[in-house]
């Protein structure tokens, strides 16, 4: 090749290098950087339109999880509200026609300090039992129904036991039970003081409570 065709050749290269280091590479580099802020700003936006969609779901679910915690804190009740529970209790016992009803409630058994745990408000994480002795006297399709009303009760009652006592040739049984109530609190048993003794008679049952086992 003619040596006097290289010089003119070497310095169009030389040229075409400078102007890409001088203009191409600032230019490239630039470019490059808007790829990734346009591919960061669509990463946030998927994840702004995520967290959007999450809080919409929330605020929909809202008003059933709101249901949900007051059927919980009816069924745990926040207090031992013993004297609802006893006032449910007999109203179930007179509507299954149970000719009588003794009960006798424990108080709260806190949870030990090795175990126990609180939420908001002091009120204890794990459910606090409250003992309750029934003894139940009705015939065999009234005392099922008076579980039966017992176990449908907005108040979580759980049947421990369960003694049936027949008597004789008569159609009348003798039933005792022993169940648990539960609370979130330790508190005093409201509505009945400790100690003492109520007798109530309602149609067709009677209602004779002793707290505390007294």
């Amino acid at each position: 090749m003619n040596r006097r065709l290289l010089i003119p050749l070497g310095a169009g290269v030389l040229v075409v290098l400078l102007w890409f280091v001088a203009l191409w590479g600032p230019q490239g580099s630039a470019l490059s950087k808007a790829k990734k802020r346009k591919a960061d700003a669509q990463a946030q936006g998927a994840t702004l339109r995520d967290q959007l969609k999450r809080l919409q779901d929330a605020r929909r679910d809202q008003p059933l999880k709101q249901s949900q915690l007051e059927t919980l804190r009816v069924a745990i009740p926040d207090n031992p509200n013993l004297a609802e529970f006893i006032l449910d209790a007999n109203d179930a016992a007179s509507r299954s026609g149970i000719d009588f009803l003794s009960i006798t409630p424990g108080l709260p058994t806190a949870p030990s300090s090795t175990t126990a745990s609180t939420v908001a408000g002091g009120a204890s994480a794990t459910p606090i039992p409250i003992k309750i002795g029934m003894t139940v006297s009705g015939g065999y399709f009234q005392v099922l129904d008076f579980v039966n009303r017992l176990n449908a009760l907005p108040r979580i009652v759980v049947v421990d036991t369960l003694t049936l006592t027949g008597s004789g040739s008569s159609t009348q049984l003798s039933v005792s039970l022993s169940e648990r109530i539960f609370t979130t609190s330790a508190a005093s048993v409201s509505g009945a003081p400790a100690g003492g003794s109520t007798t109530t008679t309602t149609p067709g049952a009677t209602t004779t409570t002793r707290i505390g086992g007294a």
